[in-house]
């Protein structure tokens, strides 16, 4: 009797880190380490984020897969075009985390996203006022992107950006905002980073008792 080998659970983003473009930017696992993670190394990868961000229906994702499918190459460049938008990001988001001004190459990589993002951008009435909508080619592989640049684009010039951080923990490095009252907040996620900085400190005055 065969046995098959078991199958790798998808990976579940991180969502909640302050903004959609955070998030977004967080893709990429234990950036400080040696060995970092990218957690867009397909076009189905670019989905399911969006769906876990709640920017698409499943009748949509469906859709998108299929279209995909149909025409890879057209996917796979805007697979590239999303991690060339989350890189210049991420650096925006950590250099300003350190006080840093972000690098006129990554702006401009923002900036060139967004004619292709805001021309779709609509106002929808809907039952209790009116809400922002997007509109156009439903078979538009980079309507992902959409939403993303937008978000940033508002962040960067609305958000408290002293609030912005880096992780504390030097192999993780994820960005977030911190919206707490002390604005002391350390970690990406204390259930994740902080706690093993708790266990380390824990082992170390053991180790040292």
């Amino acid at each position: 009797m065969s046995h098959r080998p078991p199958r790798e659970t998808p990976w579940t983003f991180h969502i909640g880190y302050g903004a959609l473009c955070l998030d977004f930017a967080n893709t990429v696992s234990w950036r400080g380490s040696g060995a970092p993670v990218d957690r867009l190394p397909a076009y189905g990868e670019l989905i399911r984020f969006a769906q876990q961000s709640r920017l698409l229906s499943e009748d949509t994702a469906r859709r998108l897969r299929w279209e995909a499918a149909r025409r890879p190459e057209a996917a796979a460049r805007a697979l590239r075009k999303a991690v060339d938008l989350r890189e210049a990001l991420y650096r925006t988001f950590a250099g300003l985390a350190a006080r840093r001004p972000p690098l006129a190459t990554d702006l401009e990589t923002l900036n060139a996203s967004l004619p292709s993002a805001l021309v779709h951008l609509r106002i929808a009435a809907g039952h209790d006022g009116f809400a922002w909508a997007w509109e156009g080619d439903p078979q538009a592989l980079d309507q992902l992107l959409w939403p993303v640049a937008r978000d940033a684009a508002v962040f960067l010039t609305s958000a408290d950006l002293s609030r912005l951080r880096a992780c504390g923990n030097a192999r993780c490095r994820w960005v977030f905002h911190d919206g707490t009252r002390s604005g002391t907040r350390r970690w990406c996620s204390m259930a994740v980073c902080g706690n093993r900085a708790k266990l380390r400190r824990y082992r170390d005055q053991r180790r040292h008792g």
